[in-house]
């Protein structure tokens, strides 16, 4: 906002990463450099994919509709983040992902209400403001600077599942030819055959385990990533100038470079001050973006195929595609998956991206105290993306003997679906700052601004179904059949008026007063308006204090503030659809256009004329201390924020006409403390030891929901398999994100001999409820926390980071398919002989349901038959749909860097001012809870926010990056 701040007068919570610190890493995505640095801020890198995105929320979830990141300011203008959902990959489109970690000179994390109030109705999940580097003159009295960042890395495969190599390809205990599951017989070392007969021949293969079948299936990834940079000022300082160009370029782990991204940025900052009274400056920033990315998802997808294949079936030998074995002519397979190796090659997703944001901004100083500030603030986003799924089309003209299903079971149609998108935004700031002190003891800061804000976007969406050429031509024309064309636009508009007043007594007591109000465009007409405010209050109490080598500065600091957030476009009226279109209803009695001539008809979702604004209040009470000059230090702070009226879609009785209705409802509460140490305990003249630790807790609470919304809850998200099927719900009086499922059944009667013993049926199998119910766990960390320290000596830096995660449960798809497949360790318990479901009954019931009689179980789980494979598939071994949930705990290594800082005095002849190299590993350890060995808990495939923290389905695996350096100053 252009203001400034002396970090002692503030009375919230505010963490500054520096440059050093945001670079060391190397990270494509800058805010994955924040990871484990920040208390309170949670980071999660939902795929190690090159160019997905990372869901980034500050003290915990709030808002049910799904929207808790954070707004990100960029030199006082606010950053556009678009996300886009395919093939289960959260990719970036535009936003912090185009911003190179060189450019940065700070990241201001501000947590609280009161700390963002100032920011609007996107600031309610807190504000990441970035700061740029800017003009200045070089060392040694030069005019300018010329300054080379750059290097490689290799990224190699970290986590996989772990299975079992003791039973081979078959199914239900018996050996079969064409199953993609382990399944079957002990492996002996046989030679044995598998596959359909296809002209005359079949596959035939040693009958042992390939214990590294899918981790040898990856490749080395690399990636280059360079930045040049020339900065300079005039000799008078009157005139600065910066410009950069960043180019990455990364290539997965996947063979092909069928997972990549490439970026290319380009930036210039500049300044003018044409007279005492007067600077000018300016921003601009282009970005321009390719991502390819590999799709996780159930059926033909590489990760599917992977974790279905038999333990007994090298996969590295069906990279040949010109072998009718490895397609799905005659796959070994025809159970909905194919060979990895034809799935890389054949499937798309592809994403071009460009964005150009900045500022030109006007500052006058008419009297010393009082400076006038004009900004325009600009940001345009647009991005192409395709993807597509090829056709298969089989006749089994040439299998002899299918084995029992035939290949052109896998038949498709193939689709390719594209999306071109355009989005805009325009800010016109008018501030006024006025600066003064008074008697040397009190000064006062006044601000005040008027912000104007339009946003609006389009987006033209088509698919073609049925292709003509099976694959390889991503064009809409080649579809038989258009199942999908549509377009949208909309537009908002939102101006602000803002003030804020900071008086100060004495450098010691220093009071805060903000207030904003907005007018909404997005809300309805007459009742658009809306009001929120904030204040602090900081008082550093060591200036009573007489002067000491302990205790050298102390704070005690309170926050309390409101932040409004208004809706999305068109939720306060009617909008329409075509009606009947081909696509949009199921059938065919009446389609638009009918012999040439359109209709309308109005869309399912009501909206609301009695809309209000999403409001979110905050206290906080904060102590900031430094011992011993600074060697020490300790930042700690308790907060208490509820988030209420909140704007969701409702379902309603469709007799009114509508299936959804906007409204206000719903109220969420986070609480919690946070706490950073900051020491120094060792710092001489050639060596410093620095350790920084974060520590926070925050608790999560739904405080109401209507009872009429689905008896108090709202879903969040859900996977619906059978038995296997688990809920996320927001529900009332519990955290966000509790889980149910379908859950065995118990003898409840504590005056019973067997209470607590496991209900089972007459075949031994667990008897499971009848209706998903509360698990008591639930997507929320107990507690998070971070470590940073460093070693430096005679030039040579030695750093890490830690990121540590407790608590919290996430859905497992990999976990259910490693047991739906027979390739988990799991199901190889008991040997897979027959066994006895340990302390099981079999009960007796009433016409009512009530248990009459109670016996011990002695029936035992088969092998011979279904029941064996049914325990695992069908009741999750005797814990219903709780078998897939896992335990999201971790602790990470986050970055460990080596680096050195070449003697000044060896580069005197070469005319350098600073050389220095580093070597580095990003994620190169990973400890996860007992109950997971399947994959990094961070994993998502359902979104970077709210419903993101559901779990994964099908993730593909994480990685560990090594990387080299070399920086070089002119």
């Amino acid at each position: 906002m252009g203001i400034t701040r002396a970090e002692k007068t503030l009375g919230y919570s505010a963490t500054t990463v520096k440059a050093d610190e945001i670079s060391m890493a190397r990270n494509t995505n800058v805010t994955s450099s924040l990871q484990g640095k920040v208390a309170g801020l949670q980071i999660q890198s939902t795929s190690t994919s090159p160019g997905t995105a990372n869901s980034v929320v500050i003290r915990g979830f709030g808002s049910i509709n799904g929207n808790n990141q954070p707004l990100y300011i960029v030199d006082g203008v606010p950053l556009q983040s678009s996300t886009i959902q395919s093939s289960g990959h959260t990719i970036s489109a535009s936003g912090i992902n185009n911003i190179p970690s060189d450019d940065i000179a700070s990241m201001t994390i501000l947590k609280g209400a009161a700390a963002t109030a100032l920011y609007g109705s996107r600031a309610a999940n807190g504000v990441i403001v970035i700061t740029t580097k800017s003009g200045k003159q070089g060392e040694k009295g030069n005019n300018f600077s010329l300054e080379y960042n750059g290097g490689m890395q290799a990224r190699q495969i970290s986590v996989l599942p772990k299975m079992q190599n003791t039973f081979g390809q078959g199914w239900n205990g018996q050996q079969t030819f064409i199953e993609n599951g382990s399944w079957g017989p002990r492996m002996d070392g046989s030679q044995q055959v598998y596959g359909p007969i296809w002209n005359g021949q079949q596959l035939i293969h040693e009958y042992s385990a390939r214990e590294n079948n899918v981790k040898d299936f990856f490749d080395i990834g690399t990636s280059w990533n360079h930045n040049f940079s020339f900065s300079g000022a005039s000799e008078d300082k009157k005139v600065t100038y910066y410009l950069s160009y960043s180019n990455v370029s990364d290539d997965g782990i996947m063979p092909t470079d069928a997972d990549s991204y490439k970026r290319n940025s380009f930036g210039f900052r500049g300044s003018y001050e044409g007279a005492d009274w007067l600077k000018v400056s300016s921003s601009v920033n282009y970005s321009k973006s390719q991502t390819d990315i590999v799709g996780s998802y159930q059926g033909t997808s590489v990760i599917d195929g992977l974790y279905e294949m038999p333990r007994d079936v090298s996969i590295v030998d069906k990279k040949d595609l010109s072998s009718p074995f490895n397609t799905p002519e005659a796959y070994f397979t025809p159970y909905g998956i194919t060979n990895p190796y034809w799935a890389l090659a054949n499937n798309y997703n592809h994403l071009d991206a460009k964005q150009l944001f900045g500022k030109i901004q006007v500052d006058i100083n008419p009297i010393k105290d009082l400076k006038f500030t004009y900004r325009f603030g600009f940001d345009y986003t647009d991005y192409d993306t395709k993807e597509g799924s090829p056709q298969i089309s089989l006749d089994d003209a040439l299998i002899d003997d299918d084995m029992g299903y035939p290949p052109s079971a896998m038949n498709q149609d193939g689709y390719v679906f594209a999306r071109y998108y355009r989005s805009y935004e325009l800010n016109h700031d008018f501030l006024a700052n006025y600066s003064k002190k008074f008697n040397e003891k009190y000064d006062v800061a006044v601000n005040a601004g008027l912000n104007m804000n339009e946003r609006g976007n389009t987006y033209m969406t088509g698919q073609a179904d049925g292709l003509t050429f099976f694959t390889g031509y991503w064009n809409l024309s080649n579809g038989a059949t258009k199942t999908e064309l549509s377009e949208y636009q909309s537009k908002r508009r939102l101006v602000g008026l803002f003030g804020d007043v900071t008086l100060g007594y004495d450098d010691m007591l220093f009071l805060n007063v903000t207030a904003r109000n907005d007018w909404s465009s997005t809300l309805p007409m007459g009742n658009n308006s809306f009001f929120y405010s904030g204040a602090t209050l900081s008082w550093i109490f060591t200036r009573l204090m007489s002067d000491n080598n302990a205790l050298t500065f102390g704070k005690v600091r309170m926050a309390y503030g409101k932040t409004g957030n208004d809706a999305s476009p068109y939720y306060t009226g009617i909008s329409y659809n075509q009606a009947y279109a081909d696509g949009y209803y199921d059938f065919d009695i009446a389609k638009f256009p009918m012999n040439t001539t359109n209709s309308f008809i109005e869309k399912n979702l009501s909206g609301s004329k009695t809309l209000k604004p999403e409001m979110t209040k905050e206290f906080e009470v904060g102590l900031n201390l430094q011992f011993f000059n600074g060697r020490f230090g300790i930042d700690a702070a308790y907060y208490n924020r509820i988030t209420s009226d909140q704007i969701h879609r409702l379902p309603i009785d469709p007799a009114t006409g509508y299936s959804l209705k906007v409204t206000n409802f719903g109220e969420v509460r986070n609480r919690g403390i946070e706490l950073l140490l900051n020491t120094t305990p060792i710092q001489t003249k050639n060596f410093r030891w620095d350790l920084n630790v974060n520590f926070a807790m925050n608790r999560n609470k739904v405080l109401s929901i209507p009872e009429s919304l689905e008896g108090g809850r709202v879903t969040i998200y859900r996977f619906s398999a059978g038995n296997d099927a688990v809920y996320m719900y927001a529900e009332e009086g519990k955290p966000m994100g509790t889980f149910y499922t379908y859950l065995p059944q118990y003898i409840t009667d504590k005056s019973s001999p067997h209470y607590g013993s496991p209900i089972v049926d007459e075949d031994g199998q667990p008897v499971l409820g009848t209706s998903v119910e509360d698990t008591g766990f639930n997507m929320n960390h107990k507690w998070t926390g971070g470590v940073t320290t460093s070693f430096t000596a005679y030039g040579v830096t030695l750093s890490a980071t830690l990121d540590v995660r407790s608590g919290g449960h996430m859905f497992s798809r990999t976990k259910n398919l490693m047991q739906f497949t027979g390739n988990g360790v799991v199901t190889t318990y008991n040997d897979r002989r027959p066994f006895i479901v340990p302390n099981s009954v079999q009960v007796t019931r009433d016409d009512v349901g009530n248990i009459t009689a109670i016996e011990e179980n002695t029936m035992p789980i088969k092998l011979t038959d279904q029941t064996y494979q049914d325990y695992y598939n069908n009741y999750g071994w005797g814990n219903g749909g709780m078998a897939y949930l896992i335990d999201r705990s971790y602790t990470k290594i986050r970055n460990i860097t080596i680096g050195y800082d070449l003697p000044k005095k060896w580069l005197k002849s070469l005319h350098l001012s600073n050389v220095a190299v580093s070597a580095f590993v990003n994620n190169p350890f990973v400890w996860t809870a007992k109950d997971n060995t399947f994959i990094d808990p961070e994993s998502s495939t359902v979104g970077n926010d709210l419903s993101g923290n559901f779990g994964e389905l099908y993730a593909n695996p994480s990685c560990r990056v090594y990387g080299c350096n070399l920086n070089i100053k002119f």
